[in-house]
């Protein structure tokens, strides 16, 4: 067993959804297999993390920001950090390199049962890309899920959280379905319909309306709490005129199959009572400052920003350091010029071709021995699913055999656990399935060979991402100088550790 200077050790344990915590046995489970494995290194177990039914982003996790806490309280020690699967650290690329960071400042070793931390630059770089597989999947699991409440939406059926007034009902033809809440939703009614008939003028003037009806107090909340928002969503909500809409999937607007409380009319009165028309668009609305916010002053130090200034015949953008008492000259910076530099930049630090084939070799070897693994676990559950059917067909053997109604009641209550054990157990051969590795490689790989092209074709959002992935600090940029010597992470200045000398004779850091 390999044999480590850390004594003392913290697990963390985590589950993603409340039904996990509800059926038991996965934190629990977890916080035994790390136990476990904290004794056969010869660790003591401190302290232990769980976060319970938790699926939102992780540095918002209860558990991982009282782990990190208890970690700066107890500085003075050193901890390995145990966790069961690489999965249970982080399912996103940006997320795991950030932790990763946060550990390591606190000098806390990371230990996993799956997976073997390597602190040199080629495992490092490894472990950057089981992270990127491990968002593949999640994304692909969103993806699914998605898709299936896609189609129910597309359907005429509501399949999101229900609306104020409405709850979810079990219904035979439809299934589950959003049905008004009574009196509650007599009340919106009456009180949407006024507003739509200018009986009630203003927004305030709905609001007050509620709130004298006891709408409020009927639904949970406190009168005095409610802000004009509330108002204006319950105004603006389509599902009470029994529309079921989605821009965001382009979905367009159709009959719900869930009772409406106020007519497509009065809804359409409503909208036009609150919106005006839109202004016509500027010229400048569709300037875009992709590096706003992200480069800083070279000079100061401050962020720049980006904005258009009119001149006498056109408008003209330009990147700004706004620090009044900053000695940068000039302060304007056209965007092409920096856009141009930074383009050239990425073009500079993309991974080389030869990095990329080893990391490949390593990673594809690293997933081969994975595999091998859930295959074994697949056996065993086929061979699991044989005994169980074998159990069922010899219990309808004696029952077919048997005069007694008491035995054969015990022999038909055999056949029905059996046969939901097996359709439990067939789900999970279902799902279980090994991913396909190549995908995440090429995503992975794609990002960190050609940077520029990635940036170039990246939305805003995915360009912040982008640049946060790529640079540990910001960029500092001045027009006589560019942009300078970036600061790197993993994997982008892995070509330094590559061409080291020590590393291509086996040294400390070697392949």
């Amino acid at each position: 067993m390999e044999k480590i200077a850390y004594k003392k050790a913290v697990i963390y344990c985590r589950v993603s959804s409340e039904k996990q915590v509800r059926e038991g046995g996965g934190l629990e489970s977890q916080e035994h297999r790390c136990r476990s494995y904290a004794r056969s290194l010869g660790l003591a177990v401190e302290k232990v993390f769980k976060d319970e039914g938790i699926s939102g982003g992780l540095f918002d996790r209860p558990a991982i920001k009282m782990l990190l806490q208890y970690l700066d309280e107890n500085w003075q020690e050193k901890y390995c950090v145990i966790f069961d699967d690489l999965k249970r650290f982080a399912r996103d690329v940006e997320v795991h390199i950030k932790l990763r960071s946060e550990l390591r400042a606190r000098e806390a070793q990371l230990r996993c049962l799956n997976y073997n931390f390597d602190d040199s630059a080629e495992g490092e770089f490894v472990e950057t890309i089981f992270a990127a597989q491990n968002e593949l999947e999640r994304k692909q699991n969103r993806r699914q899920v998605c898709q299936k409440m896609k189609a129910r939406v597309e359907r005429g059926y509501w399949c999101f959280y229900p609306p104020t007034a409405y709850e979810y009902i079990k219904d035979k033809e439809h299934g589950k379905i959003l049905a008004p809440i009574q009196p509650v939703a007599g009340i919106l009614a009456e009180g949407l319909t006024s507003f739509a008939e200018n009986r009630l003028l203003t927004q305030t003037d709905f609001l007050n309306f509620l709130k004298s009806k006891g709408f409020f107090t009927l639904i949970g909340k406190d009168p005095k709490r409610i802000r004009l928002e509330f108002a204006k969503r319950l105004l603006t909500e389509q599902i009470y005129a029994g529309i079921i809409e989605l821009k965001g999937w382009d979905i367009s607007r159709r009959k719900g199959h869930h009772k409406a409380i106020i007519t497509e009319g009065t809804f359409d009165k409503i909208q036009a009572k609150l919106f005006k028309p839109e202004r016509p668009p500027r010229e400048t609305d569709n300037i875009e400052f992709p590096l706003r916010r992200l480069v800083v002053c070279s000079i100061c130090g401050k962020k720049m920003t980006g904005s258009v200034s009119k001149g006498k015949n056109k408008y003209y953008p330009h990147y700004t350091c706004n620090n009044k008492e900053c000695s940068a000259s000039p302060k304007n910076i056209n965007p092409v010029k920096m856009e141009g530099d930074f383009i050239d930049l990425l073009n500079q630090i993309n991974v080389k071709g030869e990095v990329l084939e080893l990391a490949k070799d390593m990673a594809i070897s690293h997933w081969g021995e994975k595999v091998k693994g859930l295959s074994s676990a697949h056996e065993a559950k086929e061979a699991e699913r044989k005994e169980i059917e074998q159990t069922i067909e010899g219990c309808i053997d004696l029952l077919l055999k048997t005069r007694s109604e008491s035995v054969k009641a015990r022999y038909e209550a055999k056949i029905e656990e059996s046969d939901k054990k097996l359709k439990e157990l067939e789900n999970r051969l279902e799902t279980k399935k090994a991913p396909d590795i190549t995908e995440a490689l090429n995503l992975l790989f794609r990002l960190v060979g050609t940077p520029a092209e990635t940036w170039i074709k990246a939305g805003s959002e995915a360009k912040n991402s982008l640049y946060n992935m790529i640079f540990t600090e910001p960029l500092k940029y001045s027009l006589a100088t560019g942009f300078g010597t970036p600061k790197l992470s993993l994997p982008f200045n892995i070509n330094e550790h590559f061409h080291d000398p020590d590393c291509l004779n086996g040294g400390a850091d070697g392949i």
